[in-house]
């Protein structure tokens, strides 16, 4: 009787039969073949009425499911039992009950009962249910069992192949365009499991990428944007909880309360440590509240990038660094298939909204939407070097300074730009910036942008600017604003370099004057298409010159160049003579622009003592017993050069132009430190491939984003080199310091509280002297002022 009445509790008592099954399954395989059997029964009874709470029914799910790996022949049935009843009544089943069966389902899957290529599409088609929690735990499950299936350098090609072709099905369907029908949530929740595997380098193949380009014709808004988003920026990471959805219209409600909240904590932590007693906790919480505020604020400043993802890692494996904006990744739009029919696609859609009246019935999309789809044409433009030629006069429009974005609409025109792109197209755009930017009567940030724009399109297109233009804009390098002179600058500067027949010629330089009389290769600017065939690494030469960092000074530097010690002196004293001789006689031209000047600064005649040519190590070589000539051969036909040789030679390649000049190369302050040389050099070497922001148009000067404040250590680094060289400038005390020494008796007695010394002897005799005393020595006093001390 006892036994009985405990088989019938633990028939009652599911948790612990589940327990007991779990130690000893052949004990209790009688248990389990019951609630097997009751499972079936109520599984038919169940589906009379589908849309039943089925508490008790829920309850037996979740323990057949936790014991099936137990009896796994027994149960081989259950899991298809679930997949059917999902498939045929997910749209009616109750909300919790769904939940279980899922859960469920997950928990089998999870240990290996079923495979994933039977369960994904079922989950894949859960996404149209109207239950955001269901949603949610749906996402994050197939998320990580697709990057489980692909840990390391293994890669599940049968399930990445089947389930991006259900994607692609699921994007592209045609109740996934309507905007409130079930197969847009659908569509959304896959598009957002695409870009999330493809953000943690799972799916980063080509189909993939090009599921995502399905999802930027979408009429939906949400979903089209979604995908946009992920091409400008593809390393950001997704937000889960953007959902509007009809039935659940809290969440941007949440949102907003929690950001009301956060700032509402900030006030009361700041207003409790002012009057509560002060404690290393109390500091420590207001410390840490203190930091993330001002961590926000710089956000929404711009001075921080986007948040790192959770795993802090950005392509290529590296950790992600402080720096003023996000790196660009064009991997996925290598990836796209046709780029020119996507962008003229995208371009369409923007023109057609554009143009668009809502009386003719069509849809238009609001600015911020045209904007973004601008970015990306402009992106694929410049990436792919298309040619959409109607996108530069559908520009035009925009180009006022008091638009909105403007500074926007000027960074993905320079983008847009390439070097195919026909100098006419571009010419009128260049004239409409500059005619309505580059004015006396437009403010210094308006000018400013405007020069900043000619100069990111002209570093890829330099036949797009009129040499009249370009002479009228390089005279406000002598603006009074020093934002529209560092840009006129920087203008003058790049065509210094890359074209300077355009320049008058009192603006050439030294360098480039010198450059066009002797005919070096490279003077001469390129026409339009044409190309110049390299016959080698450029600048491979320069690697057999020592490096800065290597222990050598301004002698031994001079004779590696090919001189001795005793005439590399003579000559670097004459070089910085003419120098600044010249620098004298250019009309008012300041030396900060013969600075970033390009090209050879000395003559041949001064030797190799200042600047070694590029053709040194390919002069031929003389032997002593008077046989031919030996020609040395370039580094690049010995050796297979590297990525450190590439970055050296960049480095020679600068600090070469500058010691030209005569000059040192500048150090300039960056986010992580001291950078090698100048910006203004620096940057004109990465324009023509790097992506131009609108922190760019700004420029330095003009724009929100400021410097990173230096830490203690970064401070007294400067402090001390500045001290360097000035000990004479230095107080006394800090050369008694220096000398170890200390103040004598004499003067310490100077400096004491008169309390201190009133009993002193020399201090009561004072005070008793006579009338006549005090009057002498009142005269020598008087004397000795008059002398000066003397």
């Amino acid at each position: 009787m006892g036994r009985n009445l405990r088989s019938t509790n633990l028939l009652s008592n599911l948790p612990q039969l589940q327990n007991l099954i779990k130690r000893d399954p052949r004990s209790y395989e009688e248990e389990f073949n019951q609630q097997l059997h009751h499972f079936e029964a109520s599984l038919a009874i169940f589906e009379l009425k589908p849309d039943e709470e089925a508490k008790e029914f829920g309850e037996i799910i979740n323990f057949l499911s936790q014991v099936a790996r137990c009896y796994p022949q027994k149960s081989a049935r259950f899991p298809g039992q679930l997949i059917d009843l999902l498939q045929k009544h997910y749209p009616v089943l109750n909300a919790e009950l769904r939940k279980s069966i899922v859960q469920a389902l997950i928990l089998l899957r999870n240990r290996g009962v079923i495979s994933n290529v039977t369960v994904m599409p079922l989950f894949f088609t859960l996404f149209r249910c109207r239950d955001k929690k269901l949603r949610s735990m749906l996402y994050s499950h197939i998320v990580n069992d697709v990057k489980v299936a692909n840990k390391g350098k293994h890669r599940d090609h049968k399930l990445n192949k089947s389930l991006q072709s259900f994607m692609y099905t699921m994007v592209t369907a045609a109740d996934a365009q309507d905007k409130h029908g079930e197969g847009a949530m659908a569509a959304k929740k896959s598009l957002d499991v695409c870009i999330e595997l493809y953000r943690k380098n799972v799916w980063t193949d080509a189909k993939a990428v090009n599921v995502i380009v399905q999802a930027c014709f979408s009429p939906i808004n949400k979903i089209m944007l979604t995908a946009v988003q992920f091409f400008l920026n593809p390393l950001k990471k997704s937000n889960e909880g953007d959902e509007d959805d009809e039935d659940e219209p809290s969440t941007n409600g949440e949102s907003a309360g929690q950001t009301k909240k956060n700032r509402v904590n900030f006030m009361m932590i700041q207003h409790q440590s002012n009057i509560n007693r002060k404690t290393k906790y109390r500091t420590r919480v207001l410390d840490k509240a203190t930091r993330i505020r001002k961590r926000e604020q710089a956000k929404r400043d711009g001075q921080l990038p986007d948040e790192e993802d959770e795993d802090g890692i950005v392509s290529g494996g590296k950790k992600k660094k402080g720096s003023s904006g996000p790196a660009v990744n064009f991997d996925a739009l290598s990836l796209v298939h046709d780029p020119q029919s996507f962008a003229e696609k995208l371009f369409a859609r923007v023109h057609r909204s554009a143009t668009a009246t809502k009386r003719g019935g069509s849809t238009t999309d609001r600015f911020e939407v045209r904007l973004l789809l601008l970015k990306l044409i402009s992106r694929l433009i410049g990436h792919h070097q298309l040619q959409v030629l109607a996108f530069y006069p559908f520009l035009q429009r925009y180009l006022q300074p008091h638009q909105v974005d403007v500074t926007q609409i000027l960074a993905l025109l320079a983008n847009a730009s390439h070097a195919f792109t026909p100098p006419d197209v571009l010419q009128p755009l260049i004239r409409a910036v500059a005619d309505n930017f580059v004015s006396d009567h437009c403010a210094p940030e308006v000018m400013c942008a405007g020069l900043n724009t000619v100069r990111a399109i002209a570093a890829r297109q330099p036949l797009a600017v009129d040499p009249d233009l370009l002479n009228d804009l390089v005279m406000y390098r002598k603006h009074k604003d020093k934002g529209v002179m560092m840009a006129a600058r920087s203008l003058l500067v790049l065509y210094r370099q890359i074209n300077p027949e355009m320049l008058h010629r009192r603006d050439r330089g030294r360098e480039a004057t010198m450059g066009l009389i002797s005919g070096a290769p490279g003077s001469t600017p390129l026409g339009f298409g044409e190309v110049r065939a390299a016959e080698g690494v450029e600048g491979a030469e320069l690697l057999d010159l020592p490096s800065e960092d290597e222990s050598m000074d301004e002698l031994e530097y001079a004779s590696a160049l090919g001189s001795d010690l005793e005439a590399s002196e003579v000559e670097l004293e004459e070089s910085d003579d003419e120098v600044d001789e010249t620098s004298d006689e250019d009309d008012g031209e300041d030396d900060a622009l013969e600075l970033v000047s390009d090209g050879s600064a000395m003559s041949e005649d001064e030797g190799d003592g200042s600047g070694a040519s590029e053709d040194e190590d390919a002069e031929p070589i003389v032997n002593d017993e008077g046989a031919e000539p030996v020609v040395k051969k370039r580094v690049d036909m010995m050796r297979f050069l590297t990525s450190e040789d590439f970055a050296r030679i960049e480095k020679l390649k600068r600090r070469q132009r500058q010691e030209g000049a005569g000059r040192q190369p500048k150090k300039s302050k960056t986010d992580d430190g001291y950078s090698d040389y100048s910006d203004a050099e620096a940057g004109s070497d990465d324009e023509q491939t790097g992506e131009v922001d609108d922190w760019a148009i700004l420029g330095d000067y003009h724009s929100r984003r400021r410097r990173r404040k230096a830490t203690y250590e970064e401070r007294m680094d400067s402090i001390r080199a500045g001290r360097e060289g000035r000990e004479k400038f230095s107080s006394s005390k800090a050369k008694r310091e220096k000398e170890g020494r200390s103040l004598s008796n004499r003067e310490k007695r100077k400096t004491k509280d008169f309390r201190m010394i009133s009993h002193k002897r020399s201090v009561v005799t004072k005070g008793k002297r006579k009338l006549s005393q005090k009057r002498r020595e009142l005269r020598q006093h008087i004397t000795k002022q008059k002398k000066k001390g003397f």
